[in-house]
């Protein structure tokens, strides 16, 4: 029998952290092409979600929610810092996992989630669960497709 992930543990997660004033403010930033970054993010969550989904995985939903949600949490507009792509490629995980502690508790898997999404460029940050595998695929799934086809929503 397939394994199914819980929708409503996962939706309910996500809620709770979309309700968070903190987590609002990446609706002030831009990226991929005219994308709020707080839209990327829950873009990210809700195909996070469904790889997971389809691929029967056990899951832990809360981690695959936190994480996929705060995986961006650096709070700036790339163009404005000066930070060349590549720069900011390995930087700001770990600026996301910074900021994410102030607002809230993360556990180690939550971390590894935010810190290695952008692995293999964060060489030193490989993905250690299939929460932070599925979080890294999906990131770039999204991120793809928000730049080349220009979709706001996944």
């Amino acid at each position: 029998m397939k394994h199914h992930c819980n929708r409503d543990l996962f939706v309910s997660e996500l809620n709770d952290l979309l309700n968070n004033p903190e987590i609002q403010r990446m609706a002030g930033y831009e990226q991929h092409q005219g994308n709020t970054t707080l839209q990327h993010v829950l873009n990210v969550a809700m195909v996070s979600f469904r790889i997971a989904d389809r691929l029967g995985l056990d899951i832990d939903e809360r981690a695959l929610a936190k994480g996929a949600v705060l995986h961006d949490f650096y709070l700036y507009n790339i163009p404005e810092t000066g930070l060349s792509d590549y720069r900011h490629g390995v930087s700001h995980p770990e600026l996301a996992v910074r900021n994410a502690k102030k607002v809230m508790s993360l556990n180690k898997k939550e971390e590894n989630i935010i810190r290695s999404h952008m692995w293999p460029l964060t060489l030193f940050h490989p993905p250690q669960s299939k929460e932070a595998v599925v979080v890294m695929m999906a990131d770039k799934y999204c991120a793809v497709r928000e730049m080349v086809f220009r979709k706001k929503t996944v």
